[in-house]
């Protein structure tokens, strides 16, 4: 049964995903569609034996073995985003971070309480249920997201995943005290919830001191033996986790932690990552064969109060928190779209709903209100690629319309954070000033060699690559290109070069296509990785592009400075045209070969 269980479900995620993304679909749609056909929904509700079929299609209901391989494939996913995690820069997120959490997540449950105990729609004990559930965000959906845009290190990125980390250290002490409402005024209950995670957290720091790095030093030797410890060590925090009544993903998260220190935690990542692709595969499709959208007794209004409380109260004040901790109006947007959807533990809590008994013998969650509130979890969880995608531009037009406003309503305090990072000189200070676009190896060692003779400005998205660059007394400075303020104070029209460093072919090429529509004249020298990449610039005007595999970084800030000496482009394009015709026939041939995962 198991073995039939997850060839369905592999076959038929396959399937999904090869159709869906021929219609640019991202994955976990596909992954949620495929649970969809193969549920109590479609295939699930056929009986084939009638129709002469000896063995049956589709999943009519999870069993516990195929739950458990759901729920590794959450925990997979927090222990390897605890790998990834710096626990300097998790302490880093600052006061506002953490105070926005808690307020965000008590504001939410309170909404829910308001909403729906004084109408009736819903008992205290069943509303604070509900407002936990929605209360609590995806960490799983949006960093994989995150991942997937290369936006983990942007602001935005770092704000969301420290939000959703310090939520997730929050449902380790919510899920005890919901599985037993009456429990929660008991001292007795929340002092051993916390002793629990305080033991949890100085057993990974004891296992970082004392055991990993004496373990992983022997098994680096033998690959075989590297990837069973880095398995191994996730089990031991999922089992302990299991042992103390904590969720299971929680566990694996704080064993993530353990390893994130050691020196060969990136290998850790890349040895896990296929594992832990193959377990998310199975969580999604799993999800998707919950869904029944069976919920006829639950009323219409406290639907709508659900959905207002998802989809509309829970944006605003993540919007709201966002002011307040001095992250401005685009970015509260980002945080309200981006983190609306319901987190994974939403499944697990409309879990124990359904188990829990209120003061009157009967279950917090009906079967109905049971199956309305996983249907919303997964519509969240659906829905969430495109808000995210969207939110760049929902964002620049609230901040426009925001413009619009009395100056009561935009005080600098709710974009001081914001401003202590985006600190550029101003229009009168620049003047034939060279800007880099993109702090990384390549612009930071272009900033050291220019800066001697010239006014530079390196932009980079990352605040930690902006804060190293300031402390090593680099012009650096926060900025995101989608921001049309920010390109009126670069002045591109006095500038004398504007040089994009960044990897990212498409995110370049549309701060190229940018920068020309604020000034058409504006020269532009790049960076490229392939020939196609390095052929579609000069296409699109750039006027000079090196490329580091054939054009070292002396050549280029060489040909930089013969630009800026002489202040005419022909001297380092001499032979263009043979250069174009060249990197054609490059382009061509890299296209047979790029199909196949050789370039990378």
């Amino acid at each position: 049964m198991l073995f039939t269980h997850i060839a369905e479900i592999i076959i038929v995620a396959t399937i999904a995903s090869a159709v869906l993304k021929k219609l640019h679909q991202p994955n976990l749609f596909s992954y949620i569609i495929a649970g969809i056909i193969l549920g109590p929904l479609v295939l699930g509700s056929i009986d084939w034996a009638s129709i002469g079929i000896p063995f049956d299609l589709g999943i009519k209901a999870i069993t516990p073995e195929v739950k458990l391989l759901s729920t590794l494939g959450a925990a997979l996913l927090l222990f390897s985003i605890g790998i990834e995690t710096s626990i300097h820069r998790l302490f880093k997120v600052g006061k506002p971070i953490v105070l926005a959490t808690i307020i965000q997540v008590l504001a939410v449950i309170f909404a829910a309480i308001v909403i729906t105990v004084p109408t009736g729609l819903l008992s205290f004990e069943q509303a604070v249920f509900v407002g936990t559930i929605i209360a609590f965000s995806s960490t799983m959906i949006v960093v994989k997201l995150l991942a997937d845009s290369n936006e983990i290190n942007t602001l935005t990125g770092r704000i969301m995943v420290s939000m959703l980390l310090l939520q997730d250290f929050m449902v380790i002490f919510f899920l005890p005290v919901l599985a037993n409402l009456s429990n929660f005024g008991n001292l007795w209950l929340i002092g051993a919830v916390i002793g629990k995670s305080i033991f949890l957290i100085l057993f990974a720091y004891a296992m970082n001191r004392l055991v990993f790095p004496r373990l992983f030093k022997v098994a680096a030797d033998e690959q075989e033996l590297f990837l069973l410890s880095s398995i191994a060590t996730a089990f031991v925090f999922m089992g302990l986790s299991e042992l103390l009544g904590i969720p299971i993903p929680i566990g694996a998260f704080v064993g993530g932690l353990a390893l994130g220190t050691l020196p060969y935690n990136l290998e850790i990542f890349s040895k896990i990552r296929v594992l832990r692709d193959f377990f998310l595969t199975i969580f999604f499709v799993v999800l998707g064969i919950q869904l029944n959208f069976v919920f006829k007794s639950v009323a219409l209004p406290l639907m709508l109060a659900i959905l207002l409380l998802v989809f509309v109260i829970k944006p605003i004040i993540f919007f709201a928190v966002s002011l307040f901790a001095g992250y401005g109006s685009k970015m509260g947007v980002k945080l309200g779209l981006g983190l609306s959807q319901i987190s994974e533990f939403g499944f697990e809590l409309a879990g124990i709903g359904a188990l829990t008994l209120m003061a009157n013998g009967n279950p917090i969650f009906s079967n109905d209100l049971f199956s309305f509130i996983v249907a919303i979890i997964a519509v969240s969880m659906i829905i969430t690629p495109y808000l995210m995608n969207s939110s760049s531009k929902v964002a620049l037009y609230f901040y426009s319309k925001a413009k619009l406003l009395p100056k009561a309503f935009r005080r600098d305090f709710f974009s001081r954070k914001i401003d202590e990072l985006e600190k550029i000189p101003s229009k009168k200070e620049l003047k034939d000033h060279i800007i880099i676009v993109g702090g990384g190896t390549v612009g930071r060692g272009l900033a050291k060699a220019l800066t001697k003779n010239h006014q530079v400005l390196v932009i980079d998205r990352d605040p930690e690559v902006v804060a190293q660059g300031k402390k090593d007394n680099l012009p650096y400075a926060y900025g995101t290109f989608e921001n049309d303020a920010l390109w009126e104070r670069l002045d591109l029209g006095d500038a004398k070069l504007l040089v994009i460093t960044i990897l990212d072919h498409r995110e370049a090429i549309n701060i190229v296509r940018q920068a020309k529509q604020f000034c058409s004249k504006v020269t532009i020298f790049a960076v490229a990785h392939y020939f196609s990449d390095t052929l579609d610039f000069y296409n699109r005007k750039v006027d000079f592009v090196a490329m580091p595999s054939i054009i070292g970084s002396n050549i280029f800030l060489e040909n930089i400075s013969t630009f800026i000496e002489s202040g005419k482009l022909y001297n380092v394009q001499n032979f263009k045209e043979e250069y174009l015709n060249y990197l054609k026939e490059q382009a061509a041939e890299e296209k047979k070969y790029r199909q196949f995962g050789v370039f990378y």
